[in-house]
């Protein structure tokens, strides 16, 4: 066979000038045999503008030559060992024999070993061959590692033993033997009068057979892309060893596309030359890289005279980009021709069924559960009511948990919990010791009886019978071992569904060609958009093979002579893709970079995108550069209005408010909703004072009345003090704070709060009725302690709040301790008083001086018979206050002290009492109490009242302003944080001049 080699521009129009020479009866019968299916394409359609037709020229892949050879050869086959998950089951049985059970067989080990076993196997490597290199070289280099490589190679021959065994398989290998025996009497060879190779820079040993066989039997010739350049030192080694060996004619004609001469320079040494059709463009991030993207192909198209199907669109690997970009071309009407894979888990179906099978395995959690019955495929009549009570219940993982909280929820559902059960019960059974057969058809079983199948659309159909053939493969399992392991099943369903992907095609036909790197050497188009030229992404950091290292391949390679690659040489395979993927743009090449990552951070250019430059003449860190903003505004205002998509228009509209509503009617896009926003964006950019964007309203004095209806509460006027915003969503809007669900772990603050204050009221309570509270030994105020406890939380007490049982037997430990050191300092410092009422509910009524209705749950109130004074207490789960709890009231918006003395005051269990102020007790490691003694009470009474007056004003007043002060100590527990204005800029500006604002902050100094 002929040779002809060049770099790949050169190289087509080589096969071009072949095709011409060689091919005088334009009908006769000629193979070509790719690299790539993308090749054969670009090789067709060349030859059909050269030709007017390439009739009889036939393309084919080197894979689908070994399939025809096979298909060919006499006598009945079995089908071939696929390369899914049963395969890698295969191997995961091989990790586990004795003497092959070096590592753990995890599913990412599987996987590496799966990829290193398939390049032993590619290269036609013989194990007896290593075994007796193995036995006597004098290798010092390998000595460290030769146990590694000697049980590779032990499970190496295992590997092909195993696969010849499978029963109702054949390995490929048989395949290719079959297809090696037919090469010299093939009908289907035979009818072609050449056979020709095109494209291949590398091969691995099996194909390199095929090939080398063909060519002893074949005319023809094969067209390889090299040439002496630093960006195909990768490929030097093969093309010198393999192709160069027989003689060939170097037909490089120095075209590089729009690169021109500067190509040359390209990883080498050498003097740069300008590149006029060159642009460096960098971005703000990948969006910003889509977004110039689009613009320009529009630009190209209209404004260039370029068609669509001239221009292609390149990245490293193009899974980072392919749904922006569909979604970009989309908005922009740029065609596209392109397919996308995606793996299951991109899809809501996918996501359901792995989600089904994971539910014991995950141990029924929370989330896990709400979104299985909230997927529009769960398929009960009962789903939306069972959401929300998942959604209103405090479970949060574990099956006992659901069981223990889900009956104490609101408008509990029995038959939700009887189901859950059904399923645990399910799946249960999926991981018992079974044929593999039984528990793949219960499997699907249970699929089936839950999946609405009446509510497929789109791709829905093809994924459900993809993931139910997966786990139907699962029952020929038992041509490996008939039994599954207990709990295996469902592990085993799990990495198989996973393992499956999915292709989306755009193929528009004259449309915009978007792929990777790999896939686009050999292709050519007028215009090249390169994208992701950032460090890490292009070139990709090519890790050593951890299972065959590189030293083993260099020995397979070098020493016994097996053609394999070093990992690591693929770093050099790197060069080439980029410099094929670089020269493919014969008019105009985009350089483009991102200068921030997904994450926001910002990530440096490529190595090679300075090499680029280098070797163009271009200052890209300067003016050479073509810079995208970052900012919206900035990039839309870039771009010609003639290429804006309706709602980047839109934008554009809104930077100038005053005018948007005109521009809007002339571009025929104002509608009575845009109309609408306008008007509030009108509003949200006012710089005068608060106005009903900000919280100002109408009916305020509604929401006033129904929450002075049953009073205002401490808690109420401290969220208040610190944002009305809030007051507005809670009341007004009625917007509904979730609850948390509970944590097995640990017990959440609120309830353990509650916990402490039920054991502390019959603690208190217990002792008053006795008239024990001055009178008891410490040991016998802990024991009267432990009853309280035990009265309320026995040793089987976790039932209640879902915690497993020994955290819940440290937790009540802890809780005994803490309240103990507590009631014993507690005890200790009563003086003359005696807790003697708990937990009451209280109310005032509106006077003239307050006028608003205040409420609240006195936690307790101890009393002085002899003074005939009373004192209110307040516990806190943690230390409260400052010394200055009048000054607190203010500073701090304590105001349990101060409200539940005015509350106890107008008690009539206490009248004829007189006040001894109130205080704060601290219950944690160490015992604390801060005190608001009467004389400061009575002294901040007048001014605490004010304050009241205009917090509750501002709600009766219907002014609910965002507190533009100390955003992160008031936003942080907020649960409406994500709702309110506060990060605009106006909005803060209109409330920090506004008098109520003023007025607050005068309030508080």
């Amino acid at each position: 066979m002929k040779l002809f080699y060049a770099h790949y521009i050169s190289l087509e129009n080589a096969f071009v000038r072949y095709v011409r020479a060689e091919r005088a009866d334009m009908l006769a019968p000629w193979l070509v045999i790719c690299s790539s299916g993308l090749v054969a394409n670009q090789l067709k359609k060349r030859l059909a503008r050269e030709f007017g037709a390439a009739a009889n020229i036939h393309f084919m892949t080197g894979g689908a030559l070994v399939s025809v050879l096979d298909s060919e050869a006499p006598g009945e086959t079995l089908p071939l060992l696929p390369q899914d998950n049963l395969r890698d089951f295969l191997i995961k049985n091989l990790l586990q024999e004795p003497g092959l059970n070096r590592y753990p067989a995890s599913r990412g080990f599987v996987q590496a070993v799966k990829s290193s076993l398939r390049d032993l196997e590619d290269s036609l490597v013989c194990p007896d061959v290593m075994d007796e290199y193995l036995r006597t070289a004098d290798d010092g280099a390998l000595e460290a590692d030769k146990e590694r490589l000697v049980w590779l190679n032990r499970l190496y021959r295992r590997y092909l033993q195993a696969q010849q065994e499978v029963p109702g398989y054949r390995p490929y290998q048989a395949a290719f033997e079959r297809a090696l025996s037919q090469v010299e009497k093939s009908v289907f060879l035979k009818g072609f009068q050449q056979i020709v190779f095109y494209g291949f820079y590398d091969m691995p040993g099996r194909q390199l057979e095929l090939v080398n066989r063909l060519r002893g039997h074949y005319p023809g010739a094969v067209f390889a892309p090299y040439m002496n350049h630093p960006a195909y030192r990768f490929a030097r080694k093969f093309f010198e060893t393999n192709w160069l060996s027989s003689g060939g004619e170097n037909v490089e004609t120095g075209h590089f596309g729009t690169l021109g001469k500067a190509a040359q320079s390209i990883f080498s040494a050498g003097e740069g030359v300008p590149s006029p059709g060159l642009q460096i463009v960098s971005a703000g991030d990948a969006s910003g890289e889509l977004f110039f993207t689009a613009k320009e192909i529009l630009r190209l198209v209209e404004k260039e005279g370029c068609s669509f199907a001239d221009i292609a669109v390149i990245a490293r690997t193009v899974t980072p980009y392919q749904d922006e970009l569909r979604r970009v071309f989309k908005q922009n009407c740029i065609p596209l021709n392109a397919s996308f894979s995606y793996p299951v888990t991109h899809y809501p179906l996918g996501v359901f069924c792995l989600n089904l099978f994971a539910l014991a395995q995950n141990g029924f959690e929370r989330n896990l559960v709400l979104s299985l019955v909230s997927s529009p495929y769960f398929k009960h009549t009962s789903k939306n009511k069972w959401r929300a009570l998942i959604s209103r219940s405090l479970v949060n993982r574990d099956f006992n948990q659901w069981q223990d909280l889900l009956p104490q929820t609101k408008n509990y559902d029995p038959e939700f919990l009887a189901w859950l059960t059904h399923i645990k019960d399910r799946l249960e059974q999926l991981g018992r010791a079974e044929a593999w057969g039984v528990l793949s058809q219960e499997a699907l079983a249970l699929l089936e009886e839950l999946t609405d199948t009446a509510v497929f659309e789109g791709k829905d159909a093809e994924i459900y019978h993809a993931v139910c053939e997966r786990i139907q493969s699962l029952a020929s399992y038992r041509v490996l071992r008939p039994l599954a392991q207990a709990g295996e099943f469902l592990e085993e369903l799990s990495d198989a569904v996973r393992g499956l992907t999915f292709n989306e095609a755009e193929t528009v036909r004259g449309g915009v060609v978007f792929t990777d790197a790999v896939r686009a050497r050999g292709l050519s188009f007028k215009a090249v958009f390169l994208l992701g030229l950032n460090d890490k992404v292009f070139p990709l950091l090519m890790p050593e093979d951890p299972v065959l290292r590189d030293y083993h391949r260099y020995i397979l390679r070098d020493v016994l002579g097996y053609w394999i690659n070093q990992s690591l040489d693929r770093g050099d395979e790197e060069k080439l893709f980029f410099f094929a993927s670089s020269s493919a743009a014969q008019e105009k090449l985009y350089a483009l970079s991102a200068r921030r990552g997904a994450d926001g951070k910002e990530i440096s250019p490529s190595v090679y995108l300075a090499e680029l430059a280098r070797a163009a003449l271009i200052n890209w860190q300067g003016e050479g550069t073509l810079r995208v903003s970052g900012r919206l505004s900035e990039k839309i205002s870039a771009v010609a209005e003639t290429f804006l998509t309706p709602k980047e228009l839109s934008y554009t509209f809104i930077f100038t408010p005053e005018n948007a509503a005109k521009k809007y009617a002339l571009a025929q896009l104002l509608t009575p909703g845009i109309s609408d926003s306008l008007a509030a964006a009108e509003g949200l950019a006012e710089n005068g004072p608060l106005n009903g964007y900000d919280g100002v309203i109408d009916s305020g004095a509604d929401i006033f009345a129904q929450e002075n209806k049953l009073g205002f509460s401490p808690s109420t006027l401290q969220k208040l003090g610190q944002c009305p915003m809030r007051i507005f969503f809670e009341k007004g809007l009625k917007l509904r704070q979730e609850d948390d669900p509970l944590s097995r772990q640990e017990l959440p603050p609120n309830l353990r709060g509650t916990v402490y204050h039920e054991i502390l009221k019959d603690f208190y309570e217990d002792l008053y009725q006795r008239g024990l509270t001055h009178e008891l030994f410490d040991e016998a105020a802990l024991e009267y302690l432990n009853q309280a406890v035990e009265k309320h939380y026995r040793a089987d007490g976790y039932r209640q709040f879902g915690i497993y049982p020994v955290v819940w037997e440290l937790l009540l430990q802890d809780i005994k301790d803490l309240l103990g050191n507590f009631v014993l300092d507690d005890l200790h410092d009563q003086g003359d008083f005696v807790p003697a009422k708990f937990e009451i509910p209280v109310s005032l009524e509106p006077s003239a001086a307050l006028p608003l209705r205040l409420r609240g749950i006195i936690d307790r109130v101890d009393v002085d018979e002899k003074h005939k004074l009373f004192r209110i207490d307040d516990y806190k789960s943690s230390r409260k206050g400052t010394k200055d709890l009048a000054s607190d009231i203010f500073k701090h918006l304590i105001f349990q002290p101060f409200v539940y003395v005015l509350l106890a005051r107008q008690m009539q269990e206490l009248k004829g009492y007189g006040s001894a102020g109130s205080c704060l007790l601290a219950i944690g490691p160490k015992y604390h109490r801060s005190d608001l003694p009467p004389a400061a009470f009575e002294d901040v009474l007048p001014r605490a009242c004010r304050f009241l007056v205009l917090l509750t004003d501002y709600v009766k007043n219907g002014i609910f302003f965002i507190n533009p002060d100390d955003k992160e100590k008031k936003c942080q527990y907020c649960p409406y944080a994500a709702l309110c204005r506060r990060d605009s800029f106006k909005s803060l500006l209109r409330a920090r001049k506004s008098a109520a604002y003023k007025s607050l902050q005068e309030a508080i100094k």
